[in-house]
């Protein structure tokens, strides 16, 4: 009898550990890591009723990116000529593309808190057609215009959203960074140019495709502040400045990949 209990606690023991083998380890992730894309699946043991609920998978929007981004950008650049005290806005617009890197942090279901950085090429471009009686861009008082180009245009932004799951919402500002040229049409004078710093705000939302891949489109209003142009925007007498201030409304659609997953 005794020799009989020992072996069926022995054969308990040895079952627990060997179920225990068998169930799937719990993974802890480091102060570093993002959770798993997707909670623990639950599956009940063979004399155990499945859940009351269905366990739907949520996806977590927590950790770093990198994407790609294209579309292109409008607006209007307010122009002013010092010399002749004379202004007045022109058109701009143009393309642009580049990459994008960024982190989201999914502090509390919904709300998705995340840092975001682009750089762009742009072709981004207006000119201002001046009167005939300017002084400045002009060649022997005749009407022309001064050109000016946004070659290439970057940001840093904070994003705030809210996720559906599988579709986030959000809204975004920061600062704006870009490379602003000018020039007088069809004369020899060079270039005028600057990098400034400005602002940006605007919104969009981002949609999973995989559980890796996921898409966006947003909307931007990007101020890149006002600069003025010297040699490159006066007569051959050199008798003043032109001042600029661009602002584009960039629209664009963008892929990203996020780098870790469970």
């Amino acid at each position: 009898m005794k020799t009989a209990m020992l072996a069926s606690l022995a054969f308990i023991a040895f079952a627990s550990a060997a179920l225990a083998a068998d169930q799937e380890p719990v993974v802890t992730p480091g102060p570093f890591s993002p959770p798993p894309a997707y909670p623990a699946t639950v599956t009940p043991g063979p004399f155990e009723p499945p859940p009351a609920y269905s366990m739907a998978k949520v996806y977590n929007w927590t950790g770093f990116y990198v994407g790609i981004n294209g579309g292109g950008g409008f607006g209007q650049g307010k122009w002013f000529d010092v010399p002749d005290d004379i202004g007045g806005n022109t058109s701009t617009s143009g393309s642009l593309g580049g990459g994008t890197a960024g982190y989201n942090l999914q502090a509390g279901d919904p709300l998705v808190v995340g840092f975001e950085a682009d750089i762009d090429w742009a072709d981004i471009n207006g000119t201002a057609t001046l009167p005939a009686v300017s002084t400045a861009c002009s060649l022997s008082g005749a009407q022309t215009g001064c050109e000016f180009k946004v070659p290439w245009l970057g940001t840093a932004r904070v994003r705030f959203g809210w996720a559906f799951d599988r579709i986030l919402p959000y809204v975004t500002g920061g600062a704006s960074f870009g490379l602003l040229k000018t020039a007088t049409v069809g004369q020899p004078f060079g270039t005028n140019q600057t990098t400034n710093l400005g602002w940006t705000a605007g919104a969009g939302v981002e949609f999973v495709l995989t559980d890796a891949l996921r898409a966006k489109v947003e909307y931007l209003h990007v101020d890149l502040n006002g600069y003025d142009c010297n040699v490159a925007c006066s007569s051959p007498a050199g008798t003043g400045p032109v001042s600029f201030n661009p602002k584009v409304e960039v629209i664009r659609a963008g892929l990203n990949y996020r780098l870790w997953l469970y």
